[in-house]
């Protein structure tokens, strides 16, 4: 019903809402005066046979104590003067049937059996009377009259046929007044609501609805017109700042792009100007250690070692930053891609660079994920490695990979870590482990959360010392 309701207009159910109050306004009163019509009706038959019945009785008495059956006949006769008595019956004290109208005829109602079943009042479709004949106090008779209906409801359906006459005649005038009414009414409305329309469709906030009246209304369409001034304001002043907005966007966006370049001529200085260097450190000090081994003592050969250690630490250290800022700068291209096999593709890299490694390993098949190979196989690569590295000093090491609900993981049986510092683990140069313990530049972990965090992952560890630890990470 409610869902019927709102498929009709605001005039329409005005209409029909005046329309209803008026119909049922007119159907209760209608229904008032047919209900008291028809109790008056009733009223008004039953004192007519009361009348006639009395006026029969002073002409009864004196024929019923002379059994004087002709003239009870005519008298009885007499009663049934228009089609409303059905019949008229005479009994005599005895309660023995004396008289009864029109005898001959055959549509004529029989007389009751016994007085006793007589009651006085209406009786489904007729009306029953029984009245006591007298004579100075001495029982004679009784008297029975039997009326239909007929007159009565012949009165009500005339009555009803007006009443219904009367109703589709003020329920046309309703609809014309309604009509009218609902233009008036509904006129200001419909106008705020085709200006809203407007607006909703253009987008132009200095439009303003049109005001025709004081009242309600009236005061609605000033507050609408009073909050359309604000939101014009508020949007003139948003496409303002949207344009600063896009002016300073396109500024930093110069800046950023000349700030990359200055990055990557920096990158190529690094790589270039401080290898140099650092070659030249190295082959000296190899070339002193073999031309020299002689002349030198072992405290010397000890500085020179531990120099060309140095040197060769520090290129570590610089190809893993090169490597950081390729994959902060680097554009993402996703595809589909098998990371369970590029897993196994590491493993076996590892594998056989330490050949005498025993290390059980597990990689759940199947695995795919939408995302950039390349820079995929670096942060696995450093995960699986990391694994690979702290589970050296185990008897029997074990590295595993899989997915549970989205979630990747990689785990190993290794050393472990403290939670208190977990926080530094994705931080450039941070290590949790001495490198006398485990070698690492403190890079690996840092490039695997860039490159998960450029996908629109997260990633974070779980561990215990000595207990091993599992890397988490999602991917958008």
């Amino acid at each position: 019903m409610h869902g019927f309701w709102r498929r009709f207009s605001f005039k329409q159910k005005l209409t029909l809402m005046m329309l209803f109050t008026i119909a049922s306004g007119v159907v209760l009163i209608g229904l008032f005066f047919v209900i008291y019509e028809r109790s008056h009706m009733r009223d008004q038959l039953e004192h007519e046979i009361d009348v006639v019945s009395r006026v029969a009785i002073a002409q009864l008495s004196a024929a019923l104590m002379f059994d004087d059956a002709r003239t009870l006949q005519e008298s009885v006769n007499s009663l049934r003067f228009d089609n409303t008595v059905e019949v008229a019956c005479i009994y005599a004290a005895s309660g023995e049937l004396k008289v009864h109208s029109f005898p001959g005829d055959n549509n004529a109602v029989d007389c009751p059996s016994s007085l006793d079943i007589i009651v006085t009042g209406f009786m489904g479709d007729h009306y029953q009377m029984r009245k006591t004949i007298y004579m100075d106090d001495t029982l004679l008779g009784s008297l029975y009259v039997r009326a239909n209906l007929d007159y009565v409801e012949q009165h009500m359906r005339r009555y009803i046929y007006m009443m219904l006459t009367a109703l589709a005649v003020i329920s046309v005038v309703s609809l014309l007044v309604a009509m009218w009414l609902q233009q008036v009414i509904t006129h200001s409305i419909t106008r705020l609501a085709e200006t809203a329309g407007r607006i909703a469709h253009q987008n132009d906030y200095s439009l303003r609805a049109e005001k025709t009246s004081e009242d309600e209304i009236g005061q609605t369409v000033d507050a609408f017109n009073q909050m359309l001034a604000v939101i014009e304001q508020s949007d003139k002043e948003l496409k303002q700042n949207k344009a600063e907005l896009e002016t300073i966007v396109s500024e930093r966006t110069a800046e950023l792009r000349t700030a990359n370049r200055e990055l990557e001529a920096f990158s190529y200085s690094v790589s270039h100007d401080l290898r140099s260097p650092l070659r030249a450190i190295d082959g000296f000090s190899q070339a002193l250690l073999e031309e020299y081994n002689d002349v030198l003592d072992d405290v010397g050969k000890s500085y020179l070692d531990r120099v060309r250690a140095a040197t060769q630490r520090m290129g570590l250290l610089i190809d893993s930053l090169l490597r950081l800022s390729r994959v902060t700068r680097q554009e993402i291209v996703p595809e589909p891609t098998d990371l369970s096999a590029m897993a196994r593709d590491i493993v076996r890299e590892l594998q056989e660079e330490y050949p005498s490694r025993m290390v059980s390993v597990e990689i759940q098949d199947g695995m795919m994920a939408s995302c950039d190979a390349k820079l995929m196989r670096i942060a696995l690569t450093n995960l699986i490695d990391n694994a690979w590295k702290y589970s050296a000093k185990q008897a029997v090491a074990s590295v595993a990979m899989g997915c549970v609900d989205k979630v990747y993981f990689v785990r190993d049986n290794g050393a472990g870590f403290d939670m208190r510092y977990a926080d530094k683990l994705f931080g450039a140069f941070q290590r949790l482990h001495t490198k006398e313990e485990f070698e690492g530049t403190g890079i690996g972990l840092a490039t695997v959360a860039r490159v998960i965090h450029r996908h629109g992952g997260d990633i974070w560890a779980e561990s215990e010392p000595g207990k091993g630890a599992t890397f988490h990470f999602t991917l958008g």
